[in-house]
């Protein structure tokens, strides 16, 4: 009888990481899956990205939608609250239907987050993603909420699987594998340039940087003023620039329509051919995602890693921290930029993962003895 790892994708962060997971559970005769969409996957808003998830030819379980029209007007905390409830509210008969062996949790996300709660409450055994990372935003909050509901943990360095055992967590449950996403983008094959030029505007030959600035949800009065003095730094590169939408967290809005109203070359979503493509062409990526701490260093890509929001996480050499200032962006820019700088990272390895991390995940399952699972938890010290 096949392992069924049950799993639900809210955007691009956690799918970019599921993807890899998924080929592999595809090509295992043993194992099975289902997967939930929901979240800005459903949204035109963000690129309707549940199209990607098509284009893969993954099966859907099911799907239901989160965030309404009201989400992005009110676009603050208790909008995030509600959609949250949203996802409580659905999962627990989407996953009485499937009958899962395994709940497979990823990262911080809040649809991940309900799914790992829902999980510990049906005596599902459940797996996390990445736990025991340090970050800022509600994030870091939700991740380490989400151990605490987990059996099994998947963390990316020692450091982090040694920060779980301090969160009381059992030490032989916690397997250190590495960031799947980095094995998501080793496994795409690059875009042509020429459609690149034609979609995005950037000529991939010619210099150029991504920026990807997310909100901070616990700064969320501060969210313009922030994004307005990365703005103004960048004025001042004269370099080709292509502004990425944040995801759609609390301030979002406030992001958007300032890249809309200063009419900046921009795009709603990347898919992971797009974006592996963009990246590894790049001069630098610019602005908060944690890709610029999980997988530029992959291609020893320069990273200006701007505010608080991937604060207290383990970075590689190539990632320059800079406060919201508009003149230590842009001195910080001029810093990395420069071939010297670059040169640095020649032998730059990622300290997250060689791109094996969803090999090993699978191998983890394969072996896990579920039948009559004891899905108690009880802190260790």
């Amino acid at each position: 009888m096949k392992k069924k790892i049950f799993m639900v994708t809210e955007r691009r962060a956690d799918f970019s990481r599921f993807k890899p997971i998924i080929k592999l559970i595809e090509k295992d005769s043993s194992l099975s899956y289902d997967l939930v969409v929901t979240g800005i996957h459903l949204n035109k808003r963000f690129g309707y990205t549940k199209r990607e998830i098509l284009d893969e030819k993954f099966k859907i379980f099911s799907e239901f939608k989160i965030f309404d029209k009201n989400y992005y007007i009110k676009n603050d905390g208790s909008a995030m609250s509600e959609a949250l409830g949203k996802v409580f509210i659905n999962l627990p008969k989407i996953i009485e239907k499937s009958k899962p062996d395994i709940i497979l949790s990823g990262f911080d996300i809040a649809a991940n987050f309900a799914l790992a709660v829902c999980g510990a409450h049906m005596n599902i055994p459940v797996a996390h993603i990445q736990g025991g990372e340090v970050s800022g935003t509600i994030d870091e909050s939700i991740r380490h909420a989400m151990s605490k509901f987990s059996n099994f943990h998947f963390t990316a360095t020692k450091e982090t699987k040694d920060r779980l055992m301090k969160m009381g967590e059992i030490g032989k449950n916690i397997f250190v594998v590495g960031c799947p996403s980095i094995d998501a983008l080793k496994m795409e094959k690059d875009e042509d340039p020429k459609i690149i030029k034609k979609k995005f505007n950037i000529d991939i030959l010619k210099d150029y940087i991504l920026i990807i600035q997310h909100p901070v949800t616990t700064e969320i009065k501060d969210v313009h003023n922030q994004f307005v003095e990365t703005l103004e730094a960048l004025k001042k590169i004269q370099i080709q620039k292509l502004f990425v939408f944040p995801n759609n967290d609390a301030g979002s809005t406030k992001i958007i329509n300032l890249i809309k109203s200063k009419k900046f070359n921009h795009c709603q979503t990347l898919s992971l051919k797009e974006y592996k493509t963009l990246l590894k062409n790049s001069k630098a990526l610019v602005g908060n995602s944690s890709s610029g701490i999980h997988e530029a260093a992959t291609y020893k890509i320069p990273v200006l890693n701007i505010g608080t929001r991937q604060e207290g996480r383990t970075k590689s050499i190539n990632v320059v921290n800079a406060n919201y200032d508009r003149i230590e962006i842009y001195n910080s820019m001029q810093k990395i930029l420069k071939q010297t700088f670059r040169k640095k990272l020649r032998y730059l390895k990622n300290l997250y993962g060689d791109g094996n991390s969803s090999i090993k995940i699978i191998k983890i399952i394969k072996r896990l003895k579920l039948k009559n699972f004891n899905t108690q938890k009880k802190i260790t010290y």
